[in-house]
């Protein structure tokens, strides 16, 4: 009889261990609580727009498509690292966003600041993104530099947009129980190029020139507000398309007088002219704009309409 309780003993112990042990390893299969100390995040674009010719992302959806981002993490407001630059991708089995290299936990004090940023491999014409902070109390103030972004409708065919998110102050129980919020934003600009409502039956364009645009600059964000700040630089050039198109991305920027040169060749009945108009307009981040060109031969008329053609992307 004692015998027999012993056993049931032991095997109860058994049994009871193993059940430990299996609780001990259920963190590790992407199915741990939300309380285990885990960052995790929840991720959205600032603006919804619809698809683009460009490589753009748009939503939610579009990132999730993508499906990579690099995130680096810093004790807030300092440049000290507590991740490095480290790619984070999206799981769909398990709808959500996960570090590659595994789980990262909070730390027991203090809050930290998130900025990410996709592609998660540069674009080509991104150069440099560099972390700081400024001003008294400090916070972030990244930034980066574009150069040569394509200035045509074929050199931006296979472009990927970049966009960027910067979340601070974050701690374990900032983050909610979704994560912390990563609202990527658009530090370039778009442009649209259609035709107008009028009649261009026969009209073949043969290409379209915006005059003197530069595809250069650096940009700051602000950490306070997040935005970005503009400085083009370099020498200015064309911008040109084949045909009505896009949306393409531009380096945002002003012109001299607030005006830009556009000029468009085109083809009607084998007659072949240039034509050209003069608009008032400024590209600014985050803001997509359509241009609207009637074109007439006789008499020689370009007319772009831009009433009403800014929009928040």
């Amino acid at each position: 009889m004692k015998l027999i309780t012993c056993l049931n003993i032991f095997i109860g112990g058994l049994l009871l261990a193993a059940v430990i042990l299996l609780s001990g390893c259920s963190n590790d299969d992407g199915t741990a609580a939300a309380d285990d100390g885990a960052i995790r995040f929840k991720t959205d674009v600032w603006q919804v727009m619809e698809g683009t010719r460009t490589a753009t992302f748009d939503n939610a959806a579009a990132l999730q498509t993508e499906g990579s981002f690099t995130c680096a993490v810093y004790q807030a407001g300092t440049t000290t690292t507590y991740i490095t630059g480290t790619a984070v991708d999206w799981d769909g089995t398990a709808s959500k966003w996960q570090f590659s290299d595994g789980k990262h936990y909070w730390p027991a004090t203090g809050s930290l600041d998130f900025f990410a940023y996709m592609p998660a491999t540069l674009p080509s014409y991104i150069t440099a993104v560099t972390y700081a902070v400024s001003g008294e109390p400090a916070v972030p103030a990244p930034q980066f530099t574009c150069a040569a972004l394509p200035l045509s409708d074929t050199g931006q065919s296979s472009t990927k947009e970049f966009v960027y998110a910067l979340t601070t102050g974050q701690s374990k129980a900032a983050q909610g129980a979704t994560g912390v919020a990563l609202n990527f934003k658009h530090p370039l600009a778009r442009i649209k190029l259609q035709w107008s409502d009028a009649d261009h039956t026969g009209i073949t364009i043969n290409s379209i020139a915006f005059k003197n645009v530069k595809n250069s600059g650096t940009c700051v964000i602000d950490g306070t507000t997040g935005n970005p700040s503009w400085t083009p630089s370099g020498d200015a050039a064309d911008f040109t398309a084949a045909d009505m198109g896009g949306p393409f991305l531009v380096v945002p920027q002003t012109f001299t007088g607030d005006n830009v040169t556009i000029e468009v060749n085109a083809t009607k009945e084998g007659d072949t002219e240039t034509f050209t108009a003069t608009v008032a307009t400024a590209w600014a981040a985050g803001n997509s704009y359509t241009y609207s060109f009637t074109l007439n031969f006789k008499p020689k008329e370009l007319i772009v309409d831009t009433q009403k053609y800014t929009e928040q992307w």
